[in-house]
């Protein structure tokens, strides 16, 4: 299920492993993403401007994904769903309150991640 348009998908995680995964992932499903480490290494980089949704984990070093999220939400950046192996509704709804667009708990519903990308978002 590929979006009609094409759309770039930015993955900010610390486990390499789920990097690379969702990068596959959407690889084959003919969906363009970029990967980071940390929010700190995305947020630096200059690719907020540019990526049409972020998917970032809620845990990591540095700048947590609330925190990413709070930032990307004041300068009205793009969608983000936030993911996390910690999933609970104190933190669902957490996420929420912040302006999350998505909350995927892992392991990553492959069915729920296309349909979050394939949302309406900014161009």
């Amino acid at each position: 299920m590929q979006p009609k348009t094409p759309i770039t998908v930015a993955i900010i995680d610390d486990d390499h492993f789920l990097r690379e995964s969702l990068g596959d992932f959407f690889d084959a499903m003919g969906i363009n993403s970029v990967a980071y480490g940390s929010a700190d290494a995305f947020l630096a980089s200059g690719d907020l401007d540019w990526v049409h949704c972020i998917l970032a984990d809620l845990r990591m070093p540095g700048t947590n994904g609330i925190d990413l999220l709070r930032k990307v939400v004041a300068i009205d950046g793009p969608p983000i769903c936030i993911m996390t192996s910690f999933a609970d509704s104190h933190t669902r709804g957490l996420a929420r309150s912040c302006g999350a667009a998505g909350f995927l708990e892992k392991p990553i519903s492959s069915a729920y991640l296309l349909e979050f990308i394939s949302r309406p978002r900014r161009d």
